[in-house]
């Protein structure tokens, strides 16, 4: 078509949108896209690349602030004692501890506070000036002394709630009795307690799931402050030394009429059990040294010299309490974390003895009343009163509880041992004993009845069996008639 860019033999480039010369505005869309992506302006490309690079710092930041958590758990695991129970202790600083003089004993640095404050006029003023009796403050004083570490008197870690409920006294009097220690340098204070911060709050979960073996119920807060209790010079300097008790005399003994000695008697006279060795007991032997072996003679002999006979006496528990006392401790949880060995730590918690001891004390006949007897009758009184076994983490003395426990109860009655094995018993068995018996019968005849046994025999096999003797037994029959 003549006129139009289609009728024309050079077609027209440009756009066929008629644009508008007074309004600047298109009167028509244009089908191929014209716009195109804009270079950044030097101030928005300088904005990208700074947010960039503070993101870049922000995640390094938190790496590096997890790094430093991590190291610092790390080192308050570390600077904690070994036989820890589980609470958190605020560390000390390397070689303060050192600066401290240490105690002899516990019962030497007790005697020690107390001549002080009663004998010293520097003793008296401490305690006038903070206004606290000498009764009071050797008793704080002893409460202090409990939790410390018997060898050196240092990690006194306890809160003021557990001291007031060793030593009975309150929070007020608690804290006058160490500002007289701190005065009298007899305690010296090496970390204040405090809350904790987020790092020690998960360091004392990990201590505690390390020796529990699980995490704690509630988070711990807040740490004790730390102690050590000291023997300072001037103190030891000024309490006089204690006296020496003096030594008995040794009882005279008659000389008797030595006999005219036999020479020959004395040549073929057989070595005696003291002096023989053997081979394994050689000095050189490991198993058994010349010294110990003489130190052992001389002492005998001395003994003998003296005309006194040993006086060391030691009292063996029956068999049947200390049964009796280890059954209750398997039973009752509240005694599982204070007796026994830590399976964890492999530190010893308590003696078996202390049980031993609360059971003769409640007047309890262990040769009527098993273990399981009294754990029983103490689950069904508690059952009967209410009463549910708190957790070990709740009790400060679980000995205490338990010996309260088994006051509250008469054993006088038979017991359920008495009244299972009634007409069982052998002559002269008592009671546990008789149980016990059949209690290992019981499982002798369990293991043998869980062993496997051999198949029963064939039918055929039988059968052979049966021929053969048959055949044997014919045998028999006939040689016997040949020899008749």
């Amino acid at each position: 078509m003549t006129g139009t860019s289609q009728g024309s033999a050079h077609p027209e480039i440009d756009s066929t949108v008629q644009s508008s010369l007074t309004s600047g505005v298109s009167s028509e869309v244009s089908e191929i896209p014209t716009s195109r992506p804009q270079p950044f302006a030097d101030g928005e490309w300088e904005a990208i690349v700074a947010a960039a690079v503070a993101a870049v710092a922000e995640i390094e930041a938190a790496e590096a602030r997890d790094d430093t958590a991590e190291a610092a758990i790390s080192a308050l695991l570390e600077a904690q004692p070994t036989g820890s129970r589980g609470a958190l202790m605020l560390p000390v600083a390397p070689g303060e501890s050192a600066q401290i003089p240490t105690w002899h004993s516990r019962g030497y640095w007790l005697a020690l506070c107390e001549w002080i404050v009663t004998h010293t006029d520097r003793g008296r003023a401490a305690l006038q000036r903070h206004g606290i009796a000498a009764a009071t403050f050797v008793r704080g004083c002893a409460a202090h002394a409990q939790v410390a570490e018997s060898a050196t008197g240092r990690r006194v870690s306890a809160c003021l709630d557990t001291l007031v409920s060793r030593s009975g006294l309150s929070v007020d009097q608690l804290k006058r009795c160490r500002r007289v220690l701190k005065l009298l340098e007899l305690g010296v204070e090496q970390a204040r307690g405090k809350k904790l911060n987020n790092v020690e709050r998960e360091a004392a979960a990990r201590l505690y799931g390390l020796i529990h073996g699980h995490a704690p119920v509630r988070l711990q807060r807040g740490a004790a402050s730390v102690w050590s209790l000291s023997a300072p010079r001037w103190a030891v300097e000024a309490m006089p030394a204690p006296e020496k008790k003096p030594r008995p005399q040794r009882r005279s003994r008659r000389r008797r009429a030595r006999a005219p000695r036999d020479y020959a008697a004395t040549a073929t006279r057989p070595v005696s059990s003291t002096t023989r060795r053997s081979a394994g007991t050689a000095p050189q032997s490991p198993s058994g040294s010349f010294p110990l072996d003489l130190s052992a003679r001389k002492d005998h002999q001395a003994r003998e010299r003296a005309g006194v006979e040993n006086s060391i006496s030691m009292t063996v528990r029956p068999l049947a309490l200390q049964r009796a006392a280890a059954e209750l401790v398997e039973r009752i949880p509240a005694l599982r974390g204070s007796v026994g060995v830590d399976n964890l730590t492999g530190h010893r918690r308590g003696h078996i003895g202390s049980v031993c001891d609360l059971l003769v004390d409640a007047g309890i006949d262990t040769d009527r009343w098993t273990g399981i007897d009294i754990a029983q009758a103490l689950t069904l009184d508690g059952a009967t009163r209410g009463w549910t076994w708190p957790t070990a983490e709740s009790m400060t003395s679980p000995l205490r509880l338990v010996a309260f426990r088994l006051t509250q109860l008469a054993w006088s009655d038979p017991s359920p041992t008495e009244r299972k094995i009634r007409g069982r018993g052998l002559l002269g068995e008592t009671p546990t004993a008789t149980a016990h018996r059949l209690v290992r019968a019981r499982r002798s005849a369990l293991d043998e009845a869980a062993t496997t046994q051999a198949p029963p025999a064939s039918v055929e096999h039988r059968k052979a069996l049966r021929a053969q003797f048959a055949a044997e037994l014919a045998a028999r029959k006939a040689g016997a008639a040949q020899t008749a």
